[in-house]
């Protein structure tokens, strides 16, 4: 029997379960996982403690290189996948390098989304996704001591709190409509604004950003629709994540706002698989697509989807709702979100 060349793309979560369960069930056959980052795997959810300095970045790794040495996975860091040629089951890499699979799985994640009146300020914003966003915005926090938060995503609301724990003025531009899987409700915006406030975040409610001037180094000056004025050294701009799929464009999978996939992880193309924030799962019952959150979640994935290039017909099931703590506030939310 001819061994299996598995490839994963990408090293977080969902990429690194699936290639435990690959190398457990299939001693053998090569693993390659490929990722644009030049970091071993870490905590994601550790880096606002980084940017706080509660952490060092020794803290947030994962795993270590040797790990992929005794295990036999072989782990490329820095290495961006360009294209997918699906008939020739090849990848080929920025530099034009072809890395051949018989079974490739797709961990891409997510990259920041900046909604588009804020494009034209894009310059001025500071995101937070990887590692190396992290390392910039830790960079800039050492020379301010305001900063303006805008949009709200549940990590910015985690971010906040740790830098106001760390001594900075925090300003917070709320927009209700950014703190996906959470529906903000009246009665949840209620209680995010008073544990915010009970925590020393300043929040500026109802309003968007309408101009951003930069003036003396770490100054910027923030204009808003209601005609309030901030000087602030940073602003962190948290509006979510859109799947990292834009370099799958004209390979021939089927993409939405992510890939598509059955409730077998397996997209249009029957070597291909994808799991993790950038899979968008067809849920037979509801007839619908829908996105998975979490590390948690991450990682059931990624078995499942490893189970299934193994030759299983392992089905992904709905689990019960999960409660999520945000900063003190409890809520419910389903595993599963509807685009």
């Amino acid at each position: 029997m001819t061994a299996e060349r598995y490839v994963i793309i990408g090293n977080g979560a969902a990429a690194n379960a699936a290639a435990d369960l690959l190398r457990r069930e299939d001693p053998d056959s090569p693993i390659t996982l490929i990722s644009d980052e030049a970091f071993p795997f870490y905590y994601r959810h550790k880096l606002s403690d980084y940017l706080a300095g509660w952490v060092e970045e020794g803290d947030l790794t994962v795993r270590s290189p040797e790990h992929y040495r005794q295990t036999k996975l072989r782990l490329r860091l820095g290495q961006r996948v360009v294209k997918v040629a699906l008939a020739e089951r090849t990848l080929y890499l920025a530099h034009m390098e072809k890395v051949h699979y018989t079974k490739l799985l797709l961990c891409t994640g997510g990259t920041p989304r900046i909604p588009e009146p804020l494009q034209v300020h894009r310059e001025h914003l500071t995101c937070l996704k990887t590692l190396a966003d992290a390392r910039v915005f830790r960079t800039k926090l050492a020379e301010v001591d305001r900063l303006l938060l805008v949009g709200g995503d549940m990590v910015s609301v985690r971010v906040a709190a740790r830098l106001v724990e760390a001594g900075k003025e925090v300003h917070f531009l709320v927009d209700r409509d950014s703190f996906w899987p959470l529906e903000l409700t009246d009665e949840r915006y209620d209680e995010l604004v008073k544990a915010l406030d009970k925590r020393g975040v300043k929040l500026l409610e109802g309003d968007r950003i309408t101009d951003i001037v930069a003036g003396e180094p770490h100054c910027l000056k923030v204009t808003t629709g209601h005609g309030a004025s901030l000087d602030c050294g940073l602003i962190g701009a948290f509006f979510g994540y859109v799947p990292n799929v834009d370099f799958l464009l004209g390979s021939g999978l089927d993409i939405e706002r992510g890939v598509l996939v059955d409730d077998h992880l397996q997209t249009s193309d029957p070597h291909v698989y994808a799991a993790g924030d950038c899979a968008q799962v067809y849920n037979p019952d509801i007839r619908n697509y829908w996105v998975s959150i979490g590390w948690p979640n991450a990682e059931r994935l990624g078995r499942c989807a490893a189970s299934n290039m193994l030759g299983a017909v392992q089905q992904v099931d709905e689990p019960p709702q999960k409660a999520l703590s945000i900063e003190g506030i409890k809520v419910c939310t389903p595993w599963w979100r509807q685009f």
